[in-house]
């Protein structure tokens, strides 16, 4: 599950990177970053609402309802999407560990 949300986020940091170099306005259409393996759903995040995301590498942003309890909390949600972080143990040293951005 950590590492279908890693890819995940990867393939954000590329959209992300993409939007910058246009504009910093406006919404950006991301993938969920939930665990999921057949998780196709898009969220809508500005460029600032996802940089504070992954201002820590253990949040992903989900849309709202794909959240795993066992290996994740809510920490913040909007209308749009929620932002998780991985639970201490295995799911936190993997986010940590996979974080394209270390």
């Amino acid at each position: 599950v950590a590492r279908n949300e890693s890819a995940t986020r990867e393939i954000n940091e590329d959209i992300e990177r993409a939007h910058q170099a246009v504009s910093r306005e406006g919404h950006v259409r991301m993938l969920c970053e939930c665990g999921r393996e057949r998780c196709d759903r898009v969220i809508a995040l500005t460029v600032e609402e996802y940089e504070r995301v992954r201002a820590d590498p253990r949040q992903f942003a989900i849309a709202r309802e794909h959240l795993i309890p066992d290996m994740e909390q809510i920490v913040a949600e909007t209308d749009r999407y929620a932002i998780v972080a991985k639970r201490e143990g295995t799911p936190a040293a993997v986010a940590t560990e996979e974080d394209p951005r270390d």
